[in-house]
């Protein structure tokens, strides 16, 4: 059954707290032994006693989400989806990472499903809903931060499911901290979770501001809401409502595209809606991605099939890819985030920007066959990149045209390649062709850790594994 550590790594000047409970609890089969909690933690009823140590609360499940070496909101959503697409292959022998390149993945596959994936997941999750009850229960608090946190937590909340979804298919839909109900907890279609996730970051929208509480974006704030709202709905195939999100966000002149392809990823990117990060350490993906010499060869490299991708003249794959060559082998790397030191932190992840809102609406309005505006907002980023616009002008032409912009836009970055293959119904095709003969068809999800379903006996595993 599903135990999570109640204590979570604070920023430099903040507490070890307890967000989740007023006691550390430890589950038996017969029933539930309270514990009071360690000297180094805060009880609930502190924590959420004001406004102050409230928003820190909600501080610590920020950090915790970007601290952990390729969790899900730290490097896994985008190296595993890589590794299953056509995106990344590993030089290493490491037989998990080859299991995720090889859509060979099991049940049992350690790290990689359980710890960096489900689990990191349901822990982000549980802290949220943790956060969530305490300002609901709080007699303390301010309305207006009671509003703030709580839209924060929805946010928060939403894209970790929106993850797990993509990956796993069906899963268990988790709202609240208790542990009886969860530990049973069958699972839930993809649309009932797309439909919580919907009504979650329209709560959300409504509760946020459209200022940012903290500096550098690295709390949610309305229009990052409105950013994954406008994914969702784009992926439940809303397309008027996906167009109309979008076009809050770009129509809100808060952010702007980066005219220097090198700056789309620092910390004060104008494109940036919202990023994680830490006072601890610089990006995971920076970490695994860039060699630390140019005479090393890189742990992951770009495949040759989205090397093809780009067009003669992308700036993107300048800027954004890396190269070293050893022994006459040209090894090309993502290179979105630069800095591979562990400190100073000088880059944070960026979990939703400005350029993917455009691809968004462009394809909403194809799909309602608004076919030059559709063109106007690929334009837009294809001119960033250096790019003539495109050629295409049919409905049918767009839509590749701005599923390939996808492919090098958004490339090895939070899964969205993978995500796109799957919602499109075009993995079979081109992964089918590309990875052949290893891809089949249940491919397309992930199985459920082992230790899950013997935990609890209402999962029931994904087919073909």
């Amino acid at each position: 059954m599903r135990r999570f550590k109640l204590n979570i790594i604070i920023k430099n000047a903040y507490w070890m707290i307890s967000i989740a409970a007023i006691t550390v609890i430890n589950f038996s089969c017969k029933k539930f032994v309270q514990v009071g909690p360690p000297d180094t933690q805060v009880a609930a009823e502190t924590v959420f006693e004001n406004d102050n140590t409230a928003t820190t609360a909600v501080i610590s499940v920020y950090a915790q989400m970007g601290i952990s070496y390729l969790d899900i909101a730290s490097g896994g959503m985008t190296v595993y989806p890589a590794l299953s697409a056509d995106e990344l292959a590993t030089t290493t022998s490491n037989t998990e990472l080859l299991s995720f390149q090889n859509n060979a993945v099991i049940a049992d596959n350690g790290m990689g499903i359980y710890t960096h994936l489900w689990k990191s997941a349901y822990q982000n999750i549980y802290y949220a809903n943790a956060v969530l009850e305490g300002v609901t229960h709080s007699k303390t608090i301010t309305e207006n931060t009671r509003n703030q946190l709580t839209g924060e937590m929805l946010v928060v909340r939403a894209i970790n499911y929106f993850w797990l979804s993509n990956l796993f298919g069906d899963i268990p839909l988790e709202l609240s901290t208790n542990y009886r109900v969860n530990s049973v907890m069958p699972r839930a279609p993809v649309v009932e979770v797309y439909k919580q996730l919907t009504t979650d970051l329209l709560d959300a929208e409504g509760l946020l501001k459209e200022n940012y509480p903290s500096a550098l974006k690295e709390r949610a704030n309305k229009w990052a809401a409105a950013a994954l709202l406008a994914r969702v709905y784009l992926y439940k195939q809303e397309w008027a409502n996906a167009e109309a999100q979008a076009s809050m966000i770009i129509n809100s002149t808060a952010y702007s595209l980066e005219p220097d392809l090198n700056n789309v990823f620092s910390q004060s990117s104008g494109e940036t809606i919202w990023q994680l990060g830490n006072d601890i350490s610089n990006t995971t993906e920076a970490q695994v991605f860039v060699p630390y010499s140019s005479y090393d060869v890189p742990d992951y490299v770009l495949t040759s099939f989205l090397i093809a991708a780009f067009e003669r003249g992308d700036q993107r794959f300048n800027k954004w890819v890396g190269l070293n060559t050893i022994d006459s082998t040209n090894y090309y790397y993502p290179y979105k985030y630069k800095d591979n030191n562990y400190d100073p932190v000088t880059e944070l992840y960026i979990v939703l920007r400005l350029s993917e809102q455009y691809l968004i609406r462009a394809e909403a309005r194809a799909e309602q066959d608004k076919v030059a505006e559709a063109i106007e907002d690929l334009n837009v980023i294809r001119s960033r990149a250096g790019l003539a616009g495109t050629i295409a002008t049919s409905k049918s032409d767009v839509l590749m045209a701005i599923a390939h912009e996808r492919q090098v836009e958004l490339f090895c970055e939070w899964g969205h390649r993978w995500c796109d293959l799957k919602r499109t119904g075009k993995a079979d095709e081109i992964l089918g062709g590309e990875k052949a003969p290893n891809w089949q068809a249940n491919d397309a999800v992930y199985p459920l850790p082992a230790v899950e379903l013997v935990n609890n006996p209402f999962l029931i595993q994904n087919p073909g594994y």
